[in-house]
This record gives C-alpha cells, structure tokens and sequence, in this order.
C-alpha cells in the first residue's frame, strides 16, 4: 500500500498567515547564519522539519493506493488537492475509480467534495468516472442526503443532483460497527469511534500489510483504551489517529475551557493505544486549528517519549501534507 496526506488540521482550514510566513523566513535566516559557521557543508541539516516547513492547513484526507484501488479517507479540504493532483491522469486515461470512506460528516471531513474537480467531468465528454461512498447508517440522513446538502442552493452554485446527471457512477454504501467489505483486493473493516454523532474508524489490510485510519476519538480512559479502538488498531503497520489536544488543553487547564466530550485525543492517551495494539508506526493527525508548527512538532516528540516510557517501540510522526509512506 502507499499512502499520502492531503489534509491533516481539524474542525477548520489553518492556513499559515503572512506575519507566521515572515516569522518561519527571519528565524531560518537567523539559524542558517549560525549553522553555516559550525556546519559549512551542509547548514540545513541541522534544522527540524517544522522550522523550515509546514504541517499545513488543509481538513482531513488521506489517499490510499491498495493494489489497483485508490481510496480516500474523508473529503476535507485536503480532498480538492488529490483531485488536482489526478487530472493529469484521468484526462489520458478519461476514467478514475475511486472509493471514499467517511469517518463521519462534520464539515471539516466533507467541505472539499464541492470542489473535488473530477466530479465535473461529463460522461458524455467520454469520461467514465466511478465514485463509490461509505459511511454511517444512523446519521439523521443517509450519506447521499448528507453530502447534498451542503451544495444545495444557495449554499453552492452547482447541486449535487447536477452532479449525479453528468457524472458516470455515484453509489452509496451504508456501513456499521464490526462490518467487513472488500475494495477490490484489499479487505476493509470498521469500528464504531467515540465522537458525537456516528463516526466510524476503518483497517485496510492488502498483501499482509495493514492500515488504520482512526481520527475524532475521545479516550474513555487514558489508561485503558476502548476495546473496540484496540480491536481496530491491533498489530497496525500504520495507525492515523486523532490527537489534537495536548491534556492540559483538553482538561480546560490551558485555553480556560475543558474539551471533554468535543470528541478528540492527546498524547498520553494515544500511546496507551500505540502500545497495547503494538503499533509499527503511529502518525499524529487531525491537528488542532490553534496549534502552531513548533507545538504540532512538540506533541510528536512528547508522544513519542511517552511510548519509550511505557516501554515501546512505536515510531510517533505528526502527519504533514505530503507525507508519504508506502508499506
């Protein structure tokens, strides 16, 4: 499997602002003068990753190649640059089949399908474009009502029933806790998440490798994980999982309002997780949009400390747009 980050912030975009732009410029500027010194031959070496870059501000998506599939996890914002990035492809080859599993369908996970370009794409132009859904059974709506309605006018120029006439394929799926289905080779289950309203986290297993896709989930217990996170996680190449919170933000001791109950993670939470399902690799995901680059990067590093602590070996990463990894 490969997989790529398209979108990684919650709850809202957090684009960078130009003062936050001069700031990371002036403070390269100021370490490259220092590093050139001590380190000539190569001054970038020496910095961190979010001193030069950034996390980005994009809501959540995640693409995965399995075999000959392409799925996306969730439609943020992060889903209008992976339809950019596949015009290119589709206008040679005039088909694109894709496979969107939902968590569930709070803004921040569906904002970007009004602008997924594909979608425009006229069959009767020759294109036979094949989009298949997933997602809850118990959401007030089922998930082609859901997804309508935030095009229907006034709130978008073009409606979703426009849409569904010029595009080839549309079809909907509903899904449930502890359900098994098959996209083409690759075997997806799903787990029922802690989060208000139905959310569900989805494993991927292809070629004996596995992936976990399992953001908005509020720990029970830091210290004894939901069962059905752990049965969802259990022995993962790859865990996505939601931390957006450090724990004093969420027990309200930073920010003066406690987050109990909004649905979302922190590090000593997840690395229970990543130790009891022995994790390979946990990436770090659906950011807070308050969080900066140098305090996403300061919550990797002490989640990761946290996992040595407890006596694991799980590799922490802070999911970035762009980040790549292939199994």
């Amino acid at each position: 499997m490969k997989i790529k980050f398209w979108g990684v912030r919650g709850s809202v975009p957090a684009p960078l602002t130009g003062a936050q732009v001069e700031e990371k410029i002036r403070k390269a500027l100021f370490f490259y003068q220092f590093h050139i010194k001590i380190n000539p031959g190569n001054p970038m070496h020496n910095y961190q990753f979010h001193e030069i870059s950034t996390y980005g501000g994009n809501t959540s998506c995640v693409e995965i190649i399995a075999g000959n599939e392409r799925i996306a996890c969730d439609m943020g914002t992060g889903f209008r640059l992976l339809g950019n990035a596949l015009f290119g492809e589709v206008f040679k080859t005039k088909i694109l089949r894709l496979t969107v599993l939902l968590s569930h369908l709070h803004w921040d996970h569906i904002q970007g399908l009004p602008f997924f370009g594909e979608l425009y794409l006229n069959k009767e132009s020759g294109f036979k474009n094949d989009f298949t859904f997933y997602g809850g059974t118990n959401w007030q709506s089922g998930v082609e009502s859901c997804l309508q309605g935030q095009m229907d006018p006034p709130l978008f120029p073009v409606s979703f029933k426009e849409i569904e006439d010029q595009t080839a394929k549309l079809q909907m799926n509903t899904v449930h806790d502890q359900m098994s289905f098959k996209i083409g080779e690759a075997v997806v289950k799903t787990r029922k998440l802690n989060h208000p309203q139905e959310t569900y986290g989805y494993r991927i297993e292809h070629s004996g490798k596995v992936f976990v896709y399992a953001t908005d989930n509020e720990p029970y217990d830091p210290l004894y994980p939901d069962p059905k996170l752990l049965d969802l996680a259990k022995g993962a190449d790859v865990l996505v999982i939601d931390c957006q919170y450090t724990k004093n933000i969420y027990e309200g001791k930073v920010g003066g309002v406690p987050r109990h109950g909004w649905g979302h993670s922190y590090p000593e939470a997840v690395a229970q997780i990543a130790l009891q399902a022995g994790v390979k690799k946990m990436t770090l995901f659906h950011h807070d949009p308050a969080s900066t680059d140098e305090q996403i990067y300061q919550m990797e590093q002490n989640t990761q400390n946290l996992v040595h602590a407890l006596g694991g070996n799980t590799k922490v990463i802070a999911a970035y747009e762009g980040l790549e990894i292939e199994l």
